[in-house]
């Protein structure tokens, strides 16, 4: 698969992500905050938390796991995290960093979302 495919596939299931997070409560307030550390596909609010979210788009299948969320790209999120707190001057309420699986059938067209706490 290309790069700009992989692009277009991205932006689709992060914009699928942030619909699944609206019709489950949550109120997304930022989108891809980037920093030199890294970036935040999704920042959502619900109940006075904050989730930071990792989306991960896949076709189902063997790839379509939790682990596509790596030791270094945690790492990477939670130095993102604490720039984005500091820049925004979010000082209250738990950080919850996530990653959001947005997985779909090629031949049926469904779209199954696992939305699953990384620490």
């Amino acid at each position: 698969m290309d790069q700009g495919r992989n692009k277009k596939l991205g932006a689709w299931g992060e914009e699928q992500a942030c619909r699944f997070l609206a019709r489950k409560g949550y109120t997304v307030v930022d989108r891809n905050f980037y920093t030199t550390q890294g970036e935040i596909d999704i920042v959502a609010t619900k109940g006075g938390d904050y989730y930071f979210v990792e989306v991960k788009t896949r076709a189902a299948g063997d790839l379509a796991t939790d682990l596509a969320v790596t030791e270094r790209k945690k790492y990477k999120l939670q130095k993102t995290v604490k720039r984005y707190c500091y820049e925004r001057n979010v000082t209250t309420g738990s950080f919850i960093l996530a990653s959001l699986m947005v997985v779909f059938e090629r031949a049926t067209k469904e779209v199954d979302f696992r939305l699953a706490v990384i620490f």
